[in-house]
């Protein structure tokens, strides 16, 4: 299989392509190699309009006790001074790390904090059939945990909304679009063991694309939506560490050197499913951006890609099937046998019209 000389991106990896070195694209394109913070000027001028508003919360921090929304709850709170309320959707794998580091910040940052629990029957049966039928149930979490922070941040009538989403997660993802609406609409239907109302109920928003979302936060329907992140020169992922263990008793589960998700336990299967049906998984382009920012170099990169063990079954994997009642007769000869880009033709067609928009207006 080739392998990019300067990271571990592979010939797997959607609309890759590589040079006469051996490069690939993204470690060849000067856009893509480096992360270029927007300026911390423009958040800071967002910030200090919303304050202007004098609400009793300036913005939500969704919390999921991970390195980057803690990071963004001290950002938030302690540099920029906002009044900050927090939420976190409770999908039924938080790890006790997770809550515990949850926990620690809201109480030592003295900030409000609510956990959001949806119907457990019905989660269960969204992550059991999108599980079965797609190989994934990230997707699905994500669309129930958005649709939920909309919700809260509509009740708490915040200003904003501060997403822990960081730059190291960029193409990281899969060609399938996990996160549209009307495809997970399909899954649960084809499944035949939710009802509509079920459906309707998790999704909250069951109508929802990328249209009305724009349009929504045009008229402030929901709040805007911000990944600061984005906007700033960040610490890497070591030091980032280092600040919230200090500043709010923050742990990590591991050597605690890098990061690795630990705050959901399902994520280890999902990416040893990801990897079987895609060939690449989460960490493989993630540390392939760490290597670009300069954080680590590539045989760190390999040494830590090798101790993840992605071709084997995690520990707990026998534990996460059984809660979604799935045999491992299912995982192996169903599951894991799933073609990618099996449902692409159920997306939103409003999503495709909107995202071309998108490409052609930048």
């Amino acid at each position: 299989m080739k392998q990019c000389k300067k990271c571990l991106l592979n010939e797997n990896y959607p609309n890759i392509s590589f040079n006469e070195e051996g490069i690939c694209s993204f470690c060849s394109s000067e856009s893509k190699s480096v992360h270029t913070p927007i300026g911390e000027d423009i958040i800071i001028s967002i910030f200090e309009t919303v304050k202007k508003k004098n609400k009793e919360y300036d913005a939500l921090v969704p919390l999921s006790g991970g390195k980057d929304s803690t990071y963004i709850l001290y950002l938030a709170t302690k540099i920029y001074n906002l009044k900050v309320i927090s939420m976190t959707y409770d999908n039924g794998f938080l790890s006790d790390t997770a809550k515990n580091n949850i926990n620690n910040a809201t109480k030592q940052l003295n900030v409000k904090h609510v956990y959001y629990k949806p119907n457990a029957e019905i989660q269960q049966k969204v992550f059991r059939n999108s599980f079965k039928l797609s190989g994934d149930i990230c997707g699905a979490c994500d669309i129930g945990t958005k649709a939920s922070i909309f919700k809260f941040a509509r009740e708490y009538k915040t200003g904003l909304i501060l997403f822990g989403t960081s730059p190291l997660e960029e193409d990281s993802f899969v060609p399938d679009d996990i996160q549209d609406i009307n495809r997970l609409k399909h899954i649960l239907r084809e499944s035949g063991e939710l009802t509509e109302k079920e459906i309707n109920e998790f999704l909250i928003y069951p109508n929802f694309n990328h249209l009305k979302e724009s349009i929504y936060k045009k008229l402030r329907i929901i709040p805007r939506i911000i990944k600061p992140l984005f906007y700033i020169k960040n610490p890497t992922d070591k030091e980032v560490g280092e600040i919230l263990k200090k500043e709010l008793d923050w742990k990590e589960e591991g050597d605690g050197e890098y990061t690795k998700h630990f705050d959901c336990v399902a994520e280890p299967l999902t990416n040893y499913v990801r990897n079987k049906i895609y060939g690449y998984e989460r960490h493989l382009c993630q540390y392939s951006n760490m290597i670009r920012n300069k954080e680590i170099d590539k045989e760190k990169a390999i040494e830590m890609y090798k101790a993840d063990d992605i071709n084997t079954p995690p520990k707990n994997y026998k534990e996460f099937l059984d809660y979604l009642k799935i045999s491992e007769k299912e995982l192996n000869e169903e599951i894991l046998t799933i073609k990618p880009l099996k449902y692409k033709s159920k997306t939103t067609f409003a999503n495709k019209i909107f995202d071309l928009l998108m490409k052609l207006k930048h």
